[in-house]
C-alpha cells in the first residue's frame, strides 16, 4: 500500500491506493481514551468515560475527558474522506471501547460517536442528542432516581439517540450510526455483564 504523509488542513490523502489507512487511524485516535489518560486511577474503581470520572473526580474533570473524547471522533471526521466515514464512525468508537494503548478496556463509546457525528450531520446530531438527553432526563427522574440500580441514564439516552440517527441521515450515515451503535451495544453488553 502505497501512503504519503498526512498535511493536516491541506486534505493530502493519507492512503493513496485505498482508504483504510482512515479506518486504521480513527480506530488509533479512538484509542487515546481521555480518562485513562488523564486519571489512569479511575480505571481501578471505574469506567474511564465522563460519567465514571464525574462519579470519581468530580465534574470537572468529567467535563475534561467528554470535551476530549468528543474532540477526538471531531478529529477522526476532519481527516476521513466522506466515501470512508462510515467505516471510520465505527473504527473510532471500536478504539475508544476496546483500545490497543490501554489493553482493549475503554469507555463506552458514546463521546467520540457524538463527536464524530457532530462533524459530519451537525444538525441531525444535536437533535438526536436532545432526544437522548430529554429521555435520559426523564428515564432518572421516573425510575433510576429512586432506585439506583438497571443501566445509566445516559446510555440508556444514548438508546435513542441512536435510533434518531438511524431514522434520519442518509444511506452512508445511516451506516456508520449503525456501526457505532453496535460498538456502543456490545460494550454495554460487556458492562453490563461486569467486563469492564
Amino acid at each position: 500500500m502505497e501512503t504519503s504523509t498526512l498535511r493536516i488542513g491541506q486534505r493530502a490523502p493519507f492512503c493513496k491506493n485505498g482508504g483504510m489507512g482512515y479506518v486504521l487511524l480513527a480506530y488509533l485516535l479512538g484509542s487515546l481514551v481521555g480518562g485513562l489518560l488523564f486519571f489512569p486511577q479511575v480505571r481501578q474503581k471505574d469506567l474511564p468515560g465522563g460519567s465514571g470520572v464525574f462519579r470519581q473526580k468530580g465534574p470537572l474533570a468529567a467535563l475534561m475527558v467528554v470535551l476530549f473524547d468528543v474532540g477526538k471522533g471531531v478529529l477522526a471526521a476532519y481527516l476521513t474522506p466522506e466515501a470512508w466515514r462510515p467505516l471510520a464512525a465505527g473504527s473510532v468508537v471500536a478504539g475508544h471501547n476496546w483500545p490497543l494503548f490501554f489493553r482493549f478496556r475503554g469507555g463506552g463509546g458514546i463521546a467520540p460517536s457524538l463527536g464524530f457525528f457532530l462533524f459530519w450531520y451537525p444538525q441531525t446530531t444535536l437533535l438526536a442528542a436532545g432526544l437522548g438527553l430529554l429521555v435520559a432526563g426523564l428515564y432518572h427522574a421516573l425510575y433510576w432516581g429512586r432506585r439506583r440500580r438497571g443501566v445509566y441514564p445516559i446510555p440508556f439516552g444514548a438508546i435513542f439517540g441512536y435510533l434518531a440517527l438511524l431514522f434520519l441521515l442518509p444511506g452512508e450515515g445511516r451506516l456508520g450510526a449503525l456501526l457505532s451503535a453496535l460498538a456502543v451495544g456490545l460494550r454495554g453488553l460487556q458492562i453490563l455483564r461486569g467486563r469492564w
